[in-house]
């Protein structure tokens, strides 16, 4: 067991720092196959509510201040840390980059970054957390093929019309929230050439359908 798989097998007090905050929370790992990825919920002292209570009673304009140098006390209740995993520089910096380019699809098509952190000497992503299950989680009869790749076109077509494909085509990339999909793990979202956008964009259609019907496949012989 590596050091990153143990230090995330269980639930644990922990702390990371924003700016000027420091944010103290409960965490546990997502899942077994990302234990850097953490669930937090935030802990949050009687006088950090009264702090907040005074800085929303200020205009807005008096706000942006405190907000920058103090981005903690206006996190969320719950959220989602991403530690960088070793030897994966080039794809944290990938994955901080997209997801300030996708700003407008923050929080609708994609997960909303709330910046970046330090956790136990580390870079890490704070993300929003997004409810909604894992294809494998839906109730059966499942989507079919089409509904599924129907409800996902939507996020490539964004993508695509800034030139950017989504390579890692996984089901564990995908979270289904009521009538649209969530976008998740940007690391591998990648700008196409314009000459080869058409194929590669094509071909992530190709593999996404592969992968779903995979999973149509293992219900339909009794194997969910």
């Amino acid at each position: 067991m590596d050091d990153l798989q143990e230090s995330y097998d269980s639930v644990r007090r922990l702390q990371f720092r924003m700016r000027l905050s420091t944010i103290s929370a409960i965490g546990e790992a997502n899942d077994s196959e990302h234990p850097n990825v953490l669930r937090l919920s935030i802990i949050r002292r009687r006088l950090d509510h009264i702090i907040i209570a005074l800085i929303l009673r200020l205009p807005m304009f008096l706000q942006s201040l405190p907000r920058a140098l103090f981005p903690g006390f206006f996190l969320p209740d719950r959220v989602i840390l991403k530690r960088l995993k070793p030897d994966w520089l080039d794809e944290f910096d990938n994955e901080k980059r997209i997801y300030e380019r996708l700003e407008n699809l923050q929080g609708r098509m994609i997960p909303r970054l709330y910046g970046e952190a330090r956790f136990e000497g580390t870079r890490a992503l704070v993300l929003s957390e997004v409810l909604g299950i894992m294809p494998w989680e839906q109730e059966l009869p499942p989507l079919k093929l089409e509904e599924f790749k129907a409800l996902v076109e939507v996020v490539f077509q964004e993508l695509n019309a800034l030139g950017l494909g989504y390579e890692d085509i996984s089901m564990g990339n995908f979270i289904i929230a009521k009538d649209r999909v969530v976008l998740v793990d940007l690391e591998s979202v990648y700008e196409a050439e314009p000459e080869n956008r058409e194929y590669m964009f094509n071909s992530d259609r190709v593999q996404l359908g592969t992968v779903y019907q995979r999973y149509l496949d293992n219900y339909e012989n009794g194997l969910l």
